[in-house]
Order: structure tokens, then C-alpha cells, then sequence
């Protein structure tokens, strides 16, 4: 059972007070409602790109306190950037996210059982192309596949359809910016 009522929004971004522009000004929106959110940047926590034992103990218990989570980065490559593909294999652990059939939700094996997850992408292409016609052949929904099947499989939920943002590598206004993140955090709050 969850002991924070905040959401938890995973941040994956290789260079969030660097190179990003969108995920950095999400992320600073969030920050100033620290009463609905819990942010935590994964490449600020482990910029080596590897987690050891304690650090997947303290995801873990991040994840436990948190009955909603949201994983937010940009699109590489059709998927999210490594550190959170090494994330999920670490704190996903056999024993704790998966592998106990007999148990209830939120005990050992199943500690993700009826948590609900969602994600926030953004994509320097643009979204003509996110469609069955376009060049990536795929809609955000579809992209997204691979969070939803982990939900499945661990016995939480994702929303179907990720909140996204197009055209980040181009000629994206400031106006066009501070829009999505105030169209972020509502799409949050309505989580």
C-alpha cells in the first residue's frame, strides 16, 4: 500500500541541465508543485549508468511509496534512453516486481500489483510521421508498447496513451514550450 499520495515522476535524460530544453522545463514545472510530485532524475543519481544494491533498495522503497508513476524522457530511437532500460532490469527484480503468483499486491513478488503507470515522451520528429503512414510507421501508443506489456506482466497498469511533445529538435517556440508544460502538468493532475 502506498504511503505517499504524491505521483513519482521518473526522469530520464541523459543531459537534463544540459543539452534539454523540453525535459529540463517539464521537470522545473514539477518541481514547483513539490506537494503533487516526486521527481527523481536518474542520470543526476547515477551518472556512472549503473545502480548497486542500495541504490536499487532505495528505487525500490521510491516505487512502494507511490501508487502512481510516471516515466518521462525523450525518444531514442523509438525507446527510452539506456539508463532506464538499466533501471528496469535492476529494481525489477525477480522476487520483488515478479515471480510470486500466490501473493497479494505489494507483497515480496508483486510489489507493483495495481500501481498505475503512465509515460511523458517527447520526439524531435515530428508528429506526421508517428502515425501507421508516416515514416515511423507507429503511433505513441504503440511505441510505448513495451511500458505497457511490463505493466502487465508485473500486475500494474498504463495508460494506453503516453502524453507527448513533437518537433522538440526544431524550430519549437518558447511559447510553444511553456504551453506543453502547463499541458503536462494537467495531464498529470488528471491522472
Amino acid at each position: 500500500m502506498a504511503t505517499d499520495p504524491r505521483t513519482l515522476v521518473i526522469v530520464a535524460h541523459p543531459s537534463l541541465s544540459g543539452t534539454s530544453r523540453v525535459n529540463r522545463r517539464w521537470a522545473r514545472e514539477l518541481a514547483a508543485h513539490p506537494d503533487e510530485f516526486v521527481v527523481r532524475d536518474l542520470y543526476a543519481l547515477y551518472p556512472a549508468g549503473t545502480l548497486v544494491e542500495k541504490d536499487v533498495e532505495v528505487e525500490r522503497e521510491a516505487l512502494a511509496a507511490h501508487d502512481t508513476i510516471v516515466f518521462q524522457f525523450p525518444v531514442y530511437w523509438y525507446s527510452a534512453p539506456a539508463l532506464l532500460r538499466t533501471w528496469t532490469d535492476e529494481v525489477y527484480g525477480l522476487g520483488w516486481a515478479y515471480g510470486g503468483e500466490a501473493a497479494g499486491p505489494g507483497e515480496p513478488g508483486r510489489m507493483l500489483a495495481g500501481k498505475r503507470f503512465a509515460v511523458a515522451m517527447c520526439a524531435g520528429d515530428v508528429e506526421a510521421n508517428y502515425r501507421r503512414e508516416g515514416t515511423v510507421g507507429f503511433t505513441p501508443a504503440e511505441v510505448i508498447v513495451p511500458f505497457r506489456a511490463t505493466a502487465n506482466y508485473v500486475g500494474a497498469t498504463c495508460v494506453a496513451e503516453p502524453f507527448t511533445l513533437f518537433g522538440t529538435e526544431g524550430a519549437l517556440s518558447d511559447d510553444e514550450l511553456e504551453a506543453s508544460a502547463a499541458a503536462y502538468l494537467a495531464w498529470l493532475r488528471a491522472l
